[in-house]
């Protein structure tokens, strides 16, 4: 695992939050498709999530170990 500075990583999840409200918008603009073309729609968004969740969690448990 890469050590990253915790304000680092803070800056890099707001980022993450940051791009997945635009794809949010953007998606809510166009409104939703179906089938493939949902797919289509949401997948630019995904990076962003799963990006969020693994900077909050290695975030969280940093906190915690500090403590």
């Amino acid at each position: 695992m890469i050590k990253i500075n915790l304000k680092i990583q803070f800056l890099l999840f707001v980022l993450c939050l940051f791009f997945i409200g635009l794809g949010i918008n953007n998606i809510l603009t166009e409104g939703f498709k179906s089938g493939v073309h949902l797919f289509y729609q949401v997948s630019p968004v995904m990076p962003f999530v799963f990006s969020a969740i693994l900077f909050g969690a290695n975030i969280y448990s940093k906190k915690t170990t500090q403590k």
